[in-house]
């Protein structure tokens, strides 16, 4: 089932001598939902992240850019936040990224 992603830059700025932070909308794009494997699943129960996603995307110069730069940005799903941890292209099909996310960003 494909569904709709936003991916938000949030860029820090000093201004005034105080840090303000502004966020924009760096990328939408369809997205397939995934859930991890499950060796990365017990991992991530291991460590505390319960609520991690997986989304499948198609790869493009902007997921270059946000795999370069994943502190910058965080993806926005049916109105929930996640941080993204890794963003990692797929062996089988390279024209595909694997963005792993945990709710709370």
């Amino acid at each position: 089932m494909t569904e709709r992603i936003k991916i938000i830059r949030k860029k820090t700025e000093v201004i005034g001598g105080r840090r303000q932070q502004e966020t924009s909308v760096f990328y939408e794009c369809w997205c397939e939902v995934q859930s991890l494997a499950t060796s990365e699943k017990y991992t991530a129960l291991q460590t505390g992240l319960e609520n991690t996603i997986v989304f499948k995307v198609r790869n493009c110069r902007k997921m270059e850019e946000i795999r370069l730069n994943l502190k910058e940005f965080y993806a926005e799903y049916k109105g929930t936040e996640f941080k993204i941890y890794d963003a990692s292209p797929m062996f089988v099909d390279n024209g595909r990224v694997l963005l792993k996310c945990r709710a709370g960003a």
